[in-house]
């Protein structure tokens, strides 16, 4: 695979990043006031053409990690799994600005919604969530059911987007943990006090996959080690949580029976590895959903 070419610093302070800025923050304006199905037809073909033609190295990855995870498809097979990775990409752009209103024109569902009920009433919550069709509607679906989470803020690629990815979380009722070294002990408080700690354990940094593992030793460096810890240290309940992309603008969010950690604990690198067994399947089924697929590992 191609070595990824250094991005513009899209924070460096000069005239071009601001108008930068400004664009996309009008877009974001723009796509908010648009039909549900409108903004993310738009964005969809646009936005995929713009990676194929600025960003090739996207699709040269995609296209070889879906070979090692699929050696049986055929090259046709993998071109229309590149073709809805990018897709789904595009899409997200326009949906990020929509979402808060996809629950009430009826595109969520909530399958086993009591059981959610039920495990979310033993206390404080962990969930793994995953970044596969568009996880920011996970937001509408649990506010469906009658809860908020907490996460940490991201930075995204330039202070635009930062500002309305964050603007949209904050408006679909995600409430912020601390950004400074006080984070992890905020996210230990959320789970002691029986909040619901929503925490992405597949990442990547730098370009680089911290998880899945995909056949790599298990590592204490990411967002699993950390859901370990915490669930060790807090004795809350896990369950794994993922929003899937069906046909015709709707979404399903999948939240799995509760999760218990091995009762002999063994180490950090064991949960770890216990972890990764239970989100690798669920991505490997959503290759063309997972938001990750271009990245190295």
């Amino acid at each position: 695979m191609s070595n990824t070419p250094p991005l513009p610093d899209r924070h460096a302070p000069t005239l071009g990043n601001r108008l930068l800025d400004a664009w996309e923050i009008l877009l974001y304006q723009v796509f908010r006031r648009l039909p549900i199905d409108l903004a993310p037809r738009l964005s969809a073909r646009s936005t995929a053409a713009a990676i194929r033609r600025d960003r090739p190295w996207v699709v040269e990855r995609a296209r070889a990690n879906l070979r090692r995870h699929r050696p049986d498809a055929s090259e046709a097979e993998i071109e229309a799994s590149v073709a809805a990775f990018l897709d789904n990409i595009g899409r997200i752009v326009g949906e990020t600005a929509c979402v808060g209103r996809f629950m009430a024109a009826g595109r969520i569902d909530l399958p086993n919604a009591e059981r959610t009920k039920a495990i979310r009433a033993r206390g404080g919550l962990l969930a793994l969530c995953l970044h596969t069709g568009n996880w920011d509607l996970m937001l509408e679906g649990v506010r469906a059911l009658g809860m908020s989470v907490a996460c940490a803020p991201i930075a995204w690629e330039s202070p635009a987007q930062t500002w309305f990815i964050n603007d949209m979380r904050r408006r679909a009722g995600m409430r912020f943990l601390r950004q400074d070294r006080g984070g992890i002990r905020a996210a230990y408080e959320e789970l002691k006090t029986g909040g619901f700690l929503a925490v992405f354990v597949d990442e990547a940094r730098d370009g680089r996959l911290m998880a899945p593992l995909f056949g790599r030793p298990p590592h204490a460096e990411g967002n699993l080690a950390i859901a370990a810890k915490l669930a060790r240290r807090t004795g809350c309940t896990i369950v794994l949580c993922n929003v899937t992309r069906l046909p015709a603008g709707r979404f399903r969010l999948n939240v799995s029976d509760a999760i218990a950690l091995p009762e002999s604990p063994s180490g950090v690198l064991d949960d770890v590895a216990f972890l990764n067994a239970i989100i690798e399947p669920v991505v490997l089924d959503h290759l063309d959903q997972w938001f990750w697929l271009d990245d190295a590992f």
